[in-house]
């Protein structure tokens, strides 16, 4: 095992990471829409020295059948909003958001991103997604473009943007009253950018921000998704389900990059991750079981439905798996649905599943985000030989429930792992660039 510290992140969504938090007797489903559950769970982070806390941006209601999904709560408000409200009433945390390269302007997403930037200190990052087809029917008649199209756009859109970013220099700005000379005219520079999907003269509408750039964040999965992470992101949060798969993706990711002529470490890897924790290891999984029940069964049909985009009501819930009819369904289906292709999901169903086994495991799991159950030394364990084998450099945590899981996690793990060594006990800067170590772009 290495010495090297982890990276903790947090995403912050809804309720918690459980399908039914919103249903657990602590959570307040009005908080949703208002700053306090936000702001709670962003200093509950911070006390624990945790490097980001992070938003996702969803364009689109969860829909199945054609139809409003309404067993679950909403995922969160805007995220560049969230975290420029947090930028105000926080310090020394990073603040990630996720947009979409597909459906924001260029010029905008670097104006705005670069604004909370200056209004954070230096704490900003930006999660590109390009957006799955749920969103296309609420931008444009044209439709939702395929996979290669929205990822040639994006490596343009980030190539304009850095260029956008990188249009002051560090000294632009020299607020000369004698001479009534705000900034060096010499010193910001036009870009002229014409290329094969967006025109853009610069420069940026502001100066060059406290990180020089902020950070990137990418959480594509395909071959064509790694390849772009390679390209630009600076933090890649992803799914692994093992740790010799995490081994496998970060030494494969670092490899992408030299191609690229970046220097690997300014790469982290940092998969989803599901602490189960309580006092001991039997509690924990006893905590894991209530949790499991908080999953009322129409969620748990409404979830299948989702997952299949078909109607599955009609199925007995102690029936086999109708692994045949779900494939033909799936293969005829061409609706946009949130999820993207279905076909992943087939190799999770085990030979002797019914409707009913597949559920419960199906809820009881975040995807295919790995878990880890038991007590505060059982979870630093369970990180302490990722990060120490190179399965990854840190993880994006996902709490079942905010803020008590968070606040269990906080006060629980993150102690042991500072006296292991394995985690800071206070941040070294004030920047997100600082917290992971990653250089300020000249």
């Amino acid at each position: 095992m290495s010495d090297r510290m982890a990276h903790l992140g947090l995403w912050l969504l809804s309720h918690g990471h459980n399908i039914a938090a919103w249903r657990h007797p602590a959570s307040n489903p009005a908080g949703l829409t208002g700053i306090d559950h936000y702001l709670d769970a962003t200093r509950l982070a911070a006390r624990g020295k945790l490097d980001m806390i992070f938003f996702e941006d969803t364009l689109a209601a969860r829909e199945r059948n054609g139809h409003i999904f309404g067993e679950v709560a909403m995922n969160s408000l805007d995220p560049m909003t969230i975290i420029a409200a947090l930028s105000a009433a926080t310090q020394d945390i990073g603040l990630a958001a996720s947009y979409s390269s597909t459906y924001h302007d260029p010029y905008l997403l670097a104006s705005t991103i670069a604004t909370i930037d200056h209004l954070s200190k230096g704490r900003t990052a930006w999660n590109v997604v390009t957006t799955d087809a749920s969103a296309g029917r609420n931008f444009s008649e044209k439709g939702h473009p395929d996979k290669d199209l929205r990822y040639a756009t994006a490596r343009e859109t980030i190539d304009i943007i850095r260029a956008l970013w990188n249009s002051w220099a560090d000294d632009a700005v020299i607020a000369d009253k004698a001479r009534g000379l705000f900034y060096d005219p010499a010193k910001v520079q036009a870009l002229n950018f014409a290329g094969k999907w967006n025109a853009v003269r610069g420069p940026l509408n502001l100066p060059r921000s406290p990180q020089g750039n902020p950070v990137f964040i990418q959480a594509g999965m395909s071959e064509t998704g790694m390849d772009f992470a390679a390209y630009f992101a600076e933090v890649i949060f992803c799914s692994i389900p093992t740790k010799e798969q995490g081994i496998a993706f970060r030494s494969g990711m670092r490899e992408r990059a030299r191609g690229y002529g970046r220097d690997p470490d300014t790469i982290k890897t940092m998969p989803g991750f599901v602490p189960i924790v309580a006092s001991t290891d039997r509690e924990a999984r006893e905590k894991e079981e209530f949790y499991a029940e908080l999953v009322h069964p129409n969620i748990q049909m409404a979830l299948l439905s989702e997952r299949f985009n078909m109607d599955m009501s009609g199925y007995r819930m102690d029936a086999p798996f109708p692994f045949e009819d779900v494939l033909a369904a799936m293969e005829a289906d061409t609706r946009p649905n949130v999820g993207g292709d279905k076909r992943k999901y087939l190799a999770n169903i085990l030979p002797d599943d019914t409707l009913g086994s597949y559920c419960k495991r199906m809820t009881r799991r975040t995807y295919s985000h790995v878990h880890c159950v038991g007590g505060p030394e059982t979870i630093a364990d369970f990180i302490g030989e990722w990060v120490g084998e190179g399965a990854c450099d840190g993880f994006i945590l996902l709490p079942w429930h905010f803020p008590l899981e968070l606040e269990v996690f906080v006060n629980e793990v993150v102690p042991v792992l500072q006296k292991r060594g394995l985690f800071r006990n206070d941040y070294a800067g004030g920047t997100m660039r600082d917290h992971f170590g990653l250089p300020r772009p000249v």
